[in-house]
């Protein structure tokens, strides 16, 4: 297959990143691969790599159609990286894999549109698109989320516009569970599920001596869905947790939430938070290698997979986790789940049990491992995604079909309840499913 290959290419993208890893498993199987950078803003320190690198701005549909068998675009909720594959999508088969569930800043930045959009038509079109998608009953929380009083949780539950990418793509792959009622409903074509594959960083097993205090590790940019607040008020509310435990965070930080989160340890009387800012991988290594337990919490889920939660388990360390989203699927014998709501007695139980535990960290960290190894795999990812791509090549004549009547039909004024609609849908379904199979 001749690929398209839309993503970001500036270096601060794990997506990325990581997806150039899949992009030469599927050029060493013999397919052409291209990459179209997705990047909104320049400037920014490109990617190492030997693909041939084409920009979204200079890439047209006429060059699409010519050059490419099928687009596979990398969709993530920052605008800046994901931002120009709006240009690509329609023109050529498409699968986008869907990295983030919720999209909703990814929609605002298509809104805004570099400023170009003035604040009254963005608003109608902000309303237009959620009706359409989401129906009247949730125009009211649209509104809300619009003008900021709907929070972060909110517009994840309601709103998160998953299926507005969904549905301008021919076929969609997840990265768990959770979401795959979002994409099913909204995409017209095939779609699948695969876990995310991310290579170990080759960190040692936790060892069996004895030590005098417990390191607890959380990865990853400091936002505050990462929850790294209810952690340290966890630990606060144990002596046994503040006398024995030190608590390092590993990644990008607001000095205003680094300040926030340091004054909270010292109003609990906790003095074993450290935190490091954004890291090398060297230092990441590190810092993994050091730590004993890693608590991967998020309130929401907004990504598809975690790539730290992945990491951690690779490192053969414990995991603390939220019971929601990609965490939930988690086996309950390999990690450590507290509820989705993050009940702080739940917490501050899982870390006591942990922490008064080296056997059980060990065991289950070495379990764990040995599970992700199998689990997170890149060539059963290749696989799984070539033959997404080959059922969604195939599924477009019929896409096409469907979309054309639609079209007419719409133009003669026929409802989409109307029985004669739905037999032609039920048959281009089964069109859809024959060609898949």
């Amino acid at each position: 297959m001749r690929i398209a290959w839309a993503s970001p290419i500036d270096q601060r993208s794990a997506i990325g990143r990581d997806g150039l890893r899949v992009a030469r498993t599927l050029a060493l199987w013999g397919n052409s691969v291209r990459i179209i950078s997705t990047d909104t803003v320049t400037g920014g320190k490109p990617l190492k790599t030997d693909f041939e690198v084409l920009d979204w701005r200079n890439t047209s549909a006429d060059i699409l159609r010519r050059d490419f068998d099928i687009l596979v675009a990398a969709v993530g909720d920052n605008f800046h990286f994901h931002g120009g594959m709006f240009n690509l999508l329609g023109h050529i088969p498409t699968v986008g894999i869907f990295h983030d569930f919720y999209l909703y800043d990814l929609f605002n930045g298509w809104l805004w549109d570099d400023g170009r959009r003035p604040d009254d038509l963005r608003g109608r079109l902000h309303d237009h698109e959620v009706l359409a998608i989401y129906g009247p009953q949730l125009v009211g929380p649209g509104r809300s989320a619009r003008s900021g009083d709907l929070d972060l949780a909110g517009i994840a539950e309601s709103l998160p516009m998953t299926e507005w990418v969904a549905r301008l793509c021919d076929g969609a792959l997840a990265h768990s569970s959770f979401y795959m009622d979002r994409l099913l409903a909204a995409c017209p074509g095939p779609v699948a599920e695969a876990a995310m594959p991310l290579a170990g960083r080759g960190i040692a097993p936790l060892g069996d001596q004895a030590q005098s205090r417990v390191r607890i590790l959380t990865v990853g940019v400091m936002n505050p869905n990462k929850c790294v607040d209810l952690v340290i008020e966890a630990i606060g509310r144990s002596p046994a947790l503040c006398e024995s435990v030190d608590y390092h965070l590993a990644g990008p930080i607001e000095p205003a939430e680094a300040d926030r989160l340091t004054q909270l340890a010292s109003s609990l009387g906790y003095k074993g938070l450290t935190i490091h800012g954004a890291v090398s991988d060297d230092v990441l290594n590190v810092q993994l290698e050091a730590s004993d337990i890693i608590c991967c919490l998020r309130r929401p889920v907004l990504e598809g997979a975690s790539g730290s939660a992945i990491e951690g388990l690779l490192a053969g360390r414990p995991l603390i986790v939220a019971n929601a989203g990609f965490y939930a699927d988690l086996p309950n014998h390999l990690v450590f789940k507290v509820p989705k709501t993050l009940d702080a007695d739940a917490l501050t139980g899982q870390l006591l049990r942990l922490v008064q535990d080296p056997a059980l960290r060990r065991e289950t960290g070495s379990a764990a491992r040995s599970w992700a190894e199998g689990r997170f795999r890149l060539e059963t990812y290749v696989l799984g995604l070539e033959t997404l791509m080959r059922d969604t090549i195939t599924a477009k004549a019929v896409i096409n079909v469907g979309q054309r009547f639609g079209r007419d039909l719409q133009g003669l004024g026929i409802s989409k309840d109307d029985p004669a609609v739905v037999a032609i849908s039920a048959t281009l379904s089964g069109l859809l499913v024959t060609q898949a199979g």
